[in-house]
């Protein structure tokens, strides 16, 4: 762990107990920490901007009331982004049973609304936005851990700890995930 990393990981620690002490303005501070980290994982969860934005507002507003539950040794990051995940998969569920996935795919995309750095670049032209509909056409068992490697660069032992799956089933669904994002875009290579 470099200084710098130490040095990040203090700060939030005492932001987090200034949070669970009331003190509002730690909380804002730990929030801008991480909100557009938070942002691009639940982006390429649901692939919708408008549900990305409720979905991390909610799972915001649920951190702040739920504030004295973080263990601080822990850190805030995984604590939030968890309940973000489930937030996104009470969404798609949610969605499912209005339509089919497959009509969850949105059809234009305005990336001036928004920046999102690197994912920015990303989605300019069509071929991304191509991968982007791909993406959110995966099933989500499969979906959550190509997110969880190549957005959040997750190692497999995360992700199985993050998921609560063996090593070995996050090697076979990142597997199907290429496999599927390959087949879907093979008019593409």
């Amino acid at each position: 762990m470099t200084v710098e990393n130490k040095e990040t990981k203090k700060q939030e620690r005492r932001l987090i107990e200034a949070s669970q002490n009331g003190d509002t303005k730690a909380f804002g501070l730990l929030i801008r920490m991480h909100q557009k980290r938070l942002f691009r994982f639940i982006y390429g969860l649901l692939g919708s901007f408008d549900m990305t934005e409720d979905v991390v507002q909610d799972a915001f507003v649920r951190a702040f009331k739920a504030i004295d539950r973080v263990n601080p040794d822990y850190g805030f990051y995984p604590w939030l982004s968890t309940i973000a995940r489930n937030l996104a998969y009470n969404q798609i569920r949610k969605e499912e049973k209005k339509e089919s996935l497959d009509s969850l795919q949105e059809v234009g995309f305005d990336p001036q609304s928004v920046a999102l750095g690197p994912m920015e670049s990303l989605l300019n032209d069509e071929n991304k936005k191509r991968f982007f509909e791909a993406l959110q056409s995966m099933p989500v068992k499969y979906r959550s851990v190509f997110v969880l490697r190549h957005f959040e660069d997750m190692d497999y032992a995360a992700i199985g700890s993050y998921l609560k799956i063996p090593p070995g089933t996050v090697d076979s669904r990142l597997y199907r995930a290429r496999k599927y994002l390959l087949e879907q875009l093979k008019e593409l290579l």
